[in-house]
């Protein structure tokens, strides 16, 4: 664990560690930070639970505002850095962190390494849909892409949804402004006729943002801007929902009435949906597993983040995602 990346830092951490060691009494977590921060945190817990933490001091520290140039040429013994150090030397299984993401693309890449022919690496995450989940990527990682990287970010999302959904047969997507195929950038309407020529592939053409939650694919594939404008907009909405569903107005029998017989399915409905309850985004394409939490993460939505790793990490979806990349190039080569 990047200890001190996030708006709460260790205050979230250190509490969703407690919870994930309560969960799993076979793992053991490394956490990187300033150990005096780290330490008093620690200092009431069990002795069951400390002994099982290991502390890597790190006095260094990435910010949100930290230009990731600089961070690659001046943050090579922060907390950020050092835990993906932990993970290229493979001492560790998986790192996650709540910190600068243009630092951790840039210092994931120096220090984990790509995979072999990955162009971009690509931040995704399953979301739920109406029956079922939906992989959604690149999440910010990328603004601009070309139709090529489109391609790639399929083929790895493919492999990531196989690990978080279970299943084998799935259908990808690309997000664009409506469903016709004269619509959308040149790139993106290069990108579908690229997909729809992969035998690999099972493309089923152009999604909208509504589309994505409505289960229409498997994995929906989109550029950075556009895959973290949707998912931010759809948080927003579901906690606009969540706020005024329990607002009831007092001066309406009829509102407060019925507001009071829905109240205990949409509690529910909420709980589903609350975007914390899917934090934590992989960072495909690295060589490691390296997972991204969300920057304003609670201790709760840093758990999340932390089971994602785990999946991560028993299924080692780097490994396998360099194996899909690998046999994939081969195919061409046949081909060509």
């Amino acid at each position: 664990m990047d200890a001190m990346g996030g708006d709460l830092g260790p205050r979230s951490v250190v509490p969703a560690c407690i919870r994930f060691l309560t969960r799993y009494p076979q793992a053991e977590l490394r956490l990187f930070g300033p150990r005096s921060q780290l330490q008093s945190l620690l200092v009431n817990q069990p002795p069951a639970f400390r002994e099982r933490m290991e502390i890597v001091d790190c006095e260094q520290v990435i910010s949100q505002s930290c230009n990731p140039v600089h961070a690659l040429r001046h943050k090579r013994e922060s907390s950020m850095a050092r835990a993906l150090q932990a993970v290229a030397d493979g001492s560790c299984a998986a790192m996650v962190t709540s910190g600068n993401t243009g630092a951790l693309l840039a210092l994931g890449r120096s220090i984990v390494g790509t995979v072999e022919g990955v162009r971009r690496p690509a931040l995704g995450k399953s979301l739920p849909t109406a029956d079922g989940s939906c992989f959604l990527l690149d999440l910010g990682a990328n603004i601009d892409c070309s139709a090529e990287d489109l391609v790639q970010f399929a083929r790895m999302g493919v492999e990531a949804q196989k690990v978080f959904s279970g299943k084998e047969h799935l259908t990808v997507a690309l997000l664009n402004i409506g469903a016709e195929e004269h619509k959308g950038t040149e790139e993106i309407r290069r990108a579908g006729k690229l997909l729809s020529a992969d035998p690999s592939l099972d493309y089923v053409g152009f999604v909208e943002g509504h589309d994505i939650f409505a289960g229409v694919a498997d994995v929906v594939v989109c550029n950075g801007l556009m895959g973290n404008v949707a998912m931010k907009s759809a948080e927003g909405i579901i906690r606009l929902i969540g706020q005024k569903t329990f607002t009831i107005d007092k001066k309406a029998p009829i509102k407060r009435f019925f507001g009071q017989l829905a109240i205990k399915l949409l509690r529910k409905w909420r709980a589903q949906l609350e975007p914390g309850r899917y934090n934590g985004a992989s960072f495909l394409g690295l060589e490691g597993n390296v997972i991204k939490s969300h920057g304003g993460a609670s201790s709760e939505a840093f758990y999340r983040a932390l089971l994602t790793a785990r999946d991560c990490a028993v299924a080692d979806l780097a490994q396998r995602l360099g194996k899909s990349m690998a046999l994939q190039a081969q195919r061409q080569t046949g081909c060509d």
